[in-house]
């Protein structure tokens, strides 16, 4: 599915990118009761907005809605301190990872190394098999990416 692995990262460095930030977040900020360490993100509503950016044609997009609505896929979502570099400064992150649902537990669970929680298992996402799942670590903090004009930001 992502044979070059472009910005997948491997899970140790993962592991310690999301406890930087429970450390951080979850342990510093005693008033902040449980605050959010990641988000399970439906997979139609990232397909919507690839869409409606012009990545996908209204006919593949509704399609893989379809799919994505049937099957129930979602993504998590992390939230990460890290840097690509070790001479870097370090930043907040997202990082994202597949998940396949669990019928007899009902829990969402995260595909990395094409495991789902550490066991091995044939997975599929659209009727073909995948063979490589990843960590990836796409994302650019705002600021400073940010878009000073939208109404988000302001």
């Amino acid at each position: 599915m992502n044979p070059d692995l472009q910005n997948t990262i491997p899970c140790a460095e993962a592991a310690e990118w999301t406890k930087a930030w429970r450390d951080k977040y979850q342990n510093d900020q005693k008033p902040v009761v449980n605050p959010t360490s990641a988000y399970l993100v439906p997979v139609v509503d990232l397909i919507e907005v690839l869409n409606e950016m012009g990545v996908l044609s209204d006919k593949i997009a509704e399609k893989a809605q379809g799919q994505a609505c049937v099957k129930g896929l979602k993504i998590r979502a992390y939230m990460a301190i890290g840097s690509e570099d070790a001479d870097e400064k370090l930043e907040e992150k997202l990082l994202v990872v597949g998940t396949k649902y669990n019928r007899k537990t009902k829990v969402y669970e995260d595909i990395i190394n094409e495991e789902v929680d550490g066991n091995e298992e044939e997975l599929s996402a659209f009727g073909t098999p995948i063979t490589s799942s990843g960590i990836y670590d796409f994302t650019s903090p705002c600021p400073p990416s940010c878009d000073p004009y939208s109404p988000l930001n302001q």
